[in-house]
């Protein structure tokens, strides 16, 4: 009888009574490949043609190996083509990526996962199509609910580069203390809607700004909570002269209410702290200029 090979990492199962005297070799053989299934690190040079990784029974190939690296630089998208058997893979792109390139490691007749530039990526075959883990898959929850710890370093390292905008629904609370340091967090302007009534929606920001056509009214802001902090510029139009008034829930030093800058396209900032929903403490730096 002769040998066979295991289906996913092509090991081989001797039969009764083959290799007699030998045994010891195939052994020590089998247990070098479950090593490269295990740790083998495998560099695979791209350019501008698929790539099908090599898959041997019984002896070193590249689709064995535990982590693979691409390297060289892509001039048009590729796919790298992995045998059909349930594996992972731990997959670094470290090519040269031109513009609108990309590569896809998928198998011959099932779908892919594409894996940007720089990336270090998980993926898993199912013996049909290969898959990448998600938020869910890593246990951190969902996009509605996600569980980045005490530190978003002890999920993965990050610059500033890499997280720039953390959105939080109103059903959403973020707990503890040094979530976030540095310039990691950048919260982006909100447009608010210039009308007679100016509403401010705190789901959708803390920092906000609107150019004034008219006497306007400052309204209460919705969802508003205790902690939230931010500023709203104000810039008078190509007439000026425009005032603001402000609903009863903004309170101010005296119980004073502020005044705008009058001049055309004058800049105003009003700084505010939320103190219950019902109470937004606030502050203006009057006309801001170089």
């Amino acid at each position: 009888m002769t040998s066979t090979f295991t289906t996913n990492l092509r090991l081989e199962k001797q039969a009764d009574g083959e290799n007699p005297n030998s045994w010891g070799t195939k052994i020590n053989a089998v247990t070098d490949l479950v090593d490269e299934a295990l740790t083998a690190y495998t560099t695979i040079v791209v350019s501008s043609a698929h790539v099908t990784l090599s898959e041997n029974n019984g002896s070193s190939d590249q689709a064995r190996s535990a982590f693979l690296e691409l390297t060289g630089t892509l001039t048009t998208s590729i796919n790298i083509v992995i045998p059909a058997k349930k594996k992972s893979y731990i997959v670094r792109n470290n090519a040269t990526v031109s513009a609108g390139t990309g590569i896809t490691v998928k198998t011959a007749a099932g779908t892919g996962v594409v894996v940007s530039a720089t990336a270090v990526q998980m993926i898993i075959c199912d013996s049909v199509s290969v898959h990448t883990l998600n938020a869910v898959g890593l246990g951190l929850g969902t996009a509605a609910n996600l569980n980045i710890g005490t530190s978003i370093n002890e999920l993965i390292p990050v610059s500033s580069a890499d997280l720039r905008y953390v959105t939080v629904s109103a059903a959403d609370t973020i707990t503890g203390t040094k979530i976030f340091s540095g310039n990691a967090v950048l919260a982006p302007h909100v447009s608010l809607t210039d009308a007679a009534s100016i509403a401010v929606d705190l789901d959708t920001g803390t920092q906000f700004h609107v150019v004034l056509a008219g006497n306007r009214t400052l309204e209460a802001p919705t969802n508003a909570r205790e902690g939230q902090v931010g500023h709203i510029y104000f810039k008078q139009d190509g007439t000026g002269s425009r005032t603001l008034g402000y609903n009863t829930v903004w309170k101010f030093a005296g119980g004073t209410a502020p005044t705008l800058t009058t001049a055309v396209s004058s800049v105003d900032m009003l700084v505010y702290s939320v103190r219950t929903s019902a109470e937004i403490d606030g502050f203006i730096v009057n006309d801001l200029k170089r």
